[in-house]
């Protein structure tokens, strides 16, 4: 059973498909990215001992700056190779860094991966949540848009999101 206090996350399937105007598709577009640097740089941050290693320092303080989509994913990919020469002092790789970044880049991905709609991660929670956010002040027709794309069968998580809520939007 859906839980009312949380967004409905059909609104996903409209980010990933790429039917959202531009005035809406582009801020969260650059909001993902922002809460990627922030989660990579914010797991990386704890796990730094006071000794860490300077480049390793470097690299993180590199990143938590950058602000345009290239200086970020330049950032994460950099640290990522930094943090795996310091595996063992960190305990942590470049995959796990990769999987904290696609976590909040791909918000309906993960949905897709995890297919448990009583217990979705937080990252797509607020991801619908920033969506539903930027479309209530574009005035965007969510439920028009929805079903246009429901009808072209295309997308199976998009079917079983409906099964799930089991209503129209709201």
């Amino acid at each position: 059973m859906p839980d009312p206090s949380r967004p409905d996350l059909r609104i996903l399937a409209l980010a990933d498909s790429g039917l959202l105007p531009e005035s809406v598709q582009k801020p969260f577009d650059d909001w993902r990215v922002l809460r990627a640097r922030d989660a990579v740089a914010q797991t990386v941050r704890k796990r730094l001992k006071a000794d860490a290693d300077p480049m390793l320092v470097f690299m993180l303080e590199r990143l938590e700056v950058a602000e345009d989509d290239r200086g970020i994913f330049e950032g994460i990919y950099a640290l990522a190779e930094v943090v795996d020469l310091h595996r063992a002092r960190t305990g942590l790789h470049s995959e796990y860094l990769v999987l904290v970044m696609a976590a909040q880049l791909n918000p309906y991905g993960l949905l897709a991966l995890t297919s448990d709609f009583d217990h979705v991660p937080a990252s797509a929670i607020e991801a619908a949540r920033k969506l539903w956010e930027l479309a209530e002040a574009h005035d965007v027709r969510v439920r028009a848009l929805l079903a246009v794309y429901a009808e072209s069968g295309a997308d199976p998580l998009l079917e079983r999101l409906n099964a799930y809520y089991g209503t129209p939007l709201p």
